[in-house]
């Protein structure tokens, strides 16, 4: 459960996130995650760290694609995009506090999880919590705003399906999810979006912006006493409601059943291969996105017999593993880089790899040893910056509740061999895929004879 989002990127307007990688390392040794919980429900998270005099405060709401019916795609994320544009009912009052702050501000949405955050000076942290909590209690949506922000988002859909690389990514995920795509589908489009009204966002509200459905998270140079006292003043206030997914449960995701493949023929120099699974449900399985994180931490090392088999020989440039941990069903991802002339014989060489990998040739109790210590200094690295370290703590806390990022550590020390070879076998060799291809328009033909053993139905992108 490796962290989801890399906070750098959030210094964007409202991004939307794409999920390559897993959510949420374990505590560092010397660190100390404080929790509490408000009469109200909502879950206080505290990760003190007197480094540097600055601070990271984050709302979290257990919302996102996964609430999405369909025909409300891209919902969660306009939300996300509105609430900051209500604040008092002027498009411009968030951002002017957040300067009288010296904050940086901004929000992410993803699969099941948004976010709010500001990071200013320490002398001002007490002062952006109450700001935070007046942003997500106090939403004025209007026409206008609506009007003005849905081509906002918009435009940000068109500027990622510009990219090639991640055009292949969304039609990829939306074979692998099928049916059940309004539940994936973070970013929405055109159509989607058109029809999402004033009244749909209020109810969208009251359902999942609860306290007992979100989480306050501070990372930095405050003391966690200071914390809880101001979380209670400012967000004391904010009534509870009915557990929203009690009322309205998330929807299993539907099986896929046979494996399909996507071409997308461009004018580029490379060739990029991605080959998708469905892996387990982290918030139903103890044991399977732990031993995921390994496999491809094991696999990813420079001299794995992976490694050695597809980039060492030559037939791939790049070829790397990553799993997305997520509450309700998150995807495995191959992703392989290779030259043109060489695409048919990386594509065979992979799926070669990926149809025996249970048998985890080559690999030792060694190689685990090595991959569970690797991820020991990322969780260190990680933790000490409280700037990365807050949506970590947001992410594991929308799957697994307010312990899930401390129990991360012992849980991944557990997995044995056998356990990384039984989820191989489950999630990977024996399961249908999605293989989608990015390649110079003139070898998609021989790609396409190429995949037919390997795929019943093959897709041309335009």
């Amino acid at each position: 459960m490796k962290k989801l989002l890399r906070w750098t990127a959030l210094m964007t307007a409202a991004c939307v996130l794409p999920a390559t990688r897993a959510v949420a390392q374990g505590a560092p040794a010397d660190s100390t995650v404080h929790r509490t919980t408000l009469d109200n429900g909502l879950q206080v998270i505290v990760a003190e760290n007197h480094s540097v005099p600055i601070v990271t405060v984050l709302i979290a709401v257990r919302n996102g694609a996964m609430t999405q019916d369909s025909g409300d795609e891209g919902m969660a994320h306009l939300y996300e995009h509105l609430l900051f544009r209500s604040y008092k009912g002027d498009p411009d009052a968030f951002a002017l506090e957040a300067s009288d702050l010296d904050a940086d501000w901004n929000g992410t949405t993803a699969e099941e999880v948004v976010t709010y955050y500001l990071s200013p000076p320490s002398k001002n942290a007490v002062k952006a919590i109450a700001l935070l909590a007046r942003l997500v209690e106090r939403p004025r949506f209007n026409a206008h705003d609506l009007k003005d922000e849905r081509p906002v988002v918009l435009n940000e859909l068109q500027r990622d399906e510009a990219d090639p690389e991640q055009a292949l990514e969304r039609q990829a995920s939306r074979m692998l999810w099928g049916a059940s795509w309004s539940r994936k589908d973070v970013g929405g489009d055109s159509a989607s979006l058109k029809h999402i009204d004033i009244p749909r966002l209020q109810a969208a509200y009251g359902e999942y912006y609860v306290p007992n459905n979100a989480a306050l998270v501070v990372t930095g140079d405050i003391s966690t006493s200071d914390v809880f006292a101001a979380a209670r003043e400012q967000f004391g206030p904010w009534t509870r409601a009915p557990d929203p997914f009690v009322q309205r449960p998330v929807p299993a995701v539907v099986p896929l059943t046979v494996s399909g493949a996507l071409l997308m023929g461009k004018p580029v120099t490379h060739v990029l291969i991605l080959v998708k699974y469905r892996g387990p449900s982290a918030g139903q399985d103890t044991i399977s996105p732990y031993a995921l994180d390994l496999l491809c931490d094991v696999l990813n090392e420079h001299g794995s017999a992976f490694q050695r088999h597809l980039a060492g020989s030559g037939v791939f440039q790049s070829v790397e593993c990553g799993y997305e941990t997520l509450a309700h069903v998150g995807p495995i991802t191959f992703r392989g880089v290779t030259a043109p002339e060489r695409a048919s014989q990386a594509m065979t060489a992979l799926l070669h790899e990926l149809d025996g990998l249970a048998t985890m040739e080559g690999v030792t109790d060694e190689d685990l040893a090595i991959a569970k210590k690797r991820q020991r200094v990322a969780s260190e690295l990680e933790g000490e910056s409280s700037y990365a370290l807050a949506p970590v703590l947001a992410e594991s806390w929308s799957i697994g509740g307010g312990e899930a990022y401390e129990i991360y550590e012992r849980r991944v020390v557990a997995q044995r061999l056998v356990d990384l070879k039984d989820v191989a076998t489950l999630f990977v060799s024996a399961q249908p895929r999605i293989i989608a291809v990015l390649a110079p328009p003139e070898i998609i033909p021989n790609l396409q004879v190429a995949l037919r053993p390997a795929a019943r139905s093959i897709e041309r992108a335009p």
